[in-house]
């Protein structure tokens, strides 16, 4: 591959867990200005639509490296956070042995859960909902049912359906060089596609490699509101309420007529 002045640019493969986990859910996620302070309101949001006090018991499904659930560990919940990526686990563990927190982080896939009324809540942040397919997703769904406590919570962050367009290209600054991140809707397949590269200082181009399941290069399904609520009443979840995670302010209110939902809450019948 030619550079911008015709030089050979180098290319490096990374794996899953090499390029998405280490340089986009921890090096990438801690550069974005205000994140820290956006968990913040997020949990305290959650903490309100959900009605949640200490010490219950929150799932966080696909946890990444545990930002969130620190920060629900300091307030007194008891946390468990399951998370494919072994880079994301280790640097949880890290991040709650540094602060001397309690937390349990496991290795594993979220289609294998198997708690049986355990949990208060159980949460899929930052769009973590919609990358099995309809009948993956619906059995997920089924899941979390199993896992709630009667009258126990799920808040689930979905990507909003969007419409046909060009694809938007963002560069933004990360440890070593830049990351470029590539994204678009496509509309036969309601489904948000992204792709992602890395360019580092010494001009090497950094992309994921083609792997099976998991990888860098999402393809998220996008349900409408409508098609969350039937989905929530197939699998038992009683459909509470829907906000945008554009207004995380307190009290709650829901968004406008024309505004995405980006956020869903539901519960497990008593």
């Amino acid at each position: 591959m030619k550079g911008v002045w015709g030089a050979t640019m180098r290319i490096e493969e990374k794996s899953w867990n090499e390029f998405w986990a280490v340089h986009f859910r921890i090096d990438h996620r801690h550069r974005i200005p205000g994140i820290f302070e956006w968990d913040r309101q997020l949990v305290a949001f959650i903490e309100q639509v959900c009605q949640l006090a200490p010490p219950a018991r929150i799932l966080d499904l696909g946890c990444g490296g545990g930002d969130q659930a620190k920060l629900f560990a300091h307030k007194g919940y008891a946390v468990v956070g399951i998370e494919i990526a072994p880079p994301l686990v280790e640097f949880a563990r890290q991040q709650f042995a540094r602060e001397n927190l309690s937390g349990t982080f496991i290795i594993g896939d979220m289609r294998d859960i198997a708690y049986d009324a355990e949990f208060d809540a159980c949460l899929m942040l930052s769009g973590t909902f919609g990358f099995f397919g309809d009948d993956g997703d619906q059995k997920l769904l089924c899941s979390i049912l199993r896992a709630l406590k009667p009258g126990g919570k799920t808040f689930l962050m979905v990507v909003p359906v969007g419409h046909a367009g060009r694809r938007i290209r963002k560069w933004s600054e990360t440890d070593g060089g830049w990351a470029l991140t590539e994204t678009w809707f496509d509309v036969e397949t309601s489904t948000y596609r992204s792709n992602h590269f890395i360019v580092l200082r010494d001009g090497a181009l950094l992309r994921p490699k083609a792997e099976p399941g998991y990888h860098a290069n999402e393809v998220i399904r996008c349900y409408t509101l409508p098609e969350m609520r039937m989905m929530l009443s197939k699998a038992g979840l009683r459909y509470l309420a829907s906000y945008s995670s554009g207004d995380l302010s307190l009290p709650p209110k829901p968004p406008g007529a024309d505004v995405p939902r980006e956020i869903v809450v539901a519960e497990r019948p008593r």
